[in-house]
């Protein structure tokens, strides 16, 4: 699975667009919907995920382990590059 584009994160539906500490951050509007996605039962309270402009996911607040992680980077990045 490919990192999505700069472009790709400007353009999404499914990112908002916002400036943390002078870094450019996509942050993914409904965390929760991408859990679902992957039938995994965790509360998205107090989860944030982002990609950076280069694409690369990051989340904080996901303490279900590293593949839920991947899984969840993956899901977001899959539904980003498909519009």
């Amino acid at each position: 699975m490919a990192d999505p584009t700069h472009e790709q994160l400007e353009a999404s539906n499914e990112t908002e667009k916002r400036h943390v500490g002078g870094e450019v951050r996509y942050y993914l509007r409904d965390v929760g919907k991408h859990l679902r996605k992957l039938n995994q039962p965790f509360n998205s309270d107090g989860l944030e995920a982002w990609f950076t402009p280069d694409g690369k996911f990051h989340a904080q607040g996901l303490n279900s382990g590293a593949a839920t992680y991947g899984m969840l980077g993956a899901a977001a990045a899959v539904a980003i590059t498909s519009n």
